[in-house]
């Protein structure tokens, strides 16, 4: 009986992210997923090319939760008719944050996973689905009209935010706090409102 190849995929897809979550990408090995699965460790490579190309469609598979639960949040901003830009960013960095926080693992791989391992015509989806997520941000920006932003700009500054807002979560992580999850939205908090009051300070004016 032929295998369905989409079945199959989705399953293997699942396997592979629960790996992940169970022990990062070190614990993504061909034979387990195989064995689990149900099927050859040959139909692993069929599919996916290698390991690499799994990872990658995970990763992907990730980006796109993380970037429809980015615009479930503007939608429900969008709803609630709120306009003011610092609760709004301060909504996706929440998102942000939440989703980290239910996939440590598996996001902690995926930060991990350098796109130079993988050929040029599947990095490009890689990219894609980062640009994806920085244009929700710099949509935020773009709104406000009262900072006078053109996109170039609103892009650098979404760029500046997302890892400014990364590289928080990531040392929260390893924190010494007592509490770390208040540590961290202490500090994205500060930021994003330090960072903003900047920017309205100066309205129009070039980052570049």
């Amino acid at each position: 009986m032929a295998l369905d190849k989409d079945e199959v995929s989705s399953r293997v897809l699942d396997i592979a992210e629960t790996l992940l979550n169970e022990g990062g990408a070190i614990n993504l090995k061909a034979r387990t997923i195989a064995e689990k699965a149900g099927i050859a460790v040959g139909s692993i490579y069929n599919l996916y090319g290698d390991l690499d190309g799994l990872h990658l469609a995970v990763n992907l598979r990730l980006l796109d939760r993380l970037a429809g639960a980015g615009m479930e949040t503007m939608a429900q901003m969008q709803a609630s008719k709120v306009r003011d830009t610092r609760e709004r960013l301060l909504a996706l960095a929440r998102t942000y944050l939440k989703y980290v926080a239910a996939n440590p693992q598996s996001w902690a791989a995926l930060l991990a996973f350098s796109p130079t391992r993988i050929d040029p015509s599947r990095r490009e989806d890689y990219m894609e689905r980062l640009d994806g997520l920085l244009g929700i941000i710099m949509q935020v920006i773009l709104d406000d009209k009262k900072l006078a932003l053109d996109e170039d700009e609103c892009m650098l500054n979404a760029r500046i935010l997302w890892s400014s807002v990364h590289g928080i979560v990531t040392n929260g992580a390893s924190s010494r706090s007592a509490n770390p999850e208040v540590e961290t939205w202490r500090q994205v908090d500060h930021l994003v409102t330090v960072y903003l009051a900047g920017l309205e300070r100066h309205p129009g004016r070039s980052t570049h």
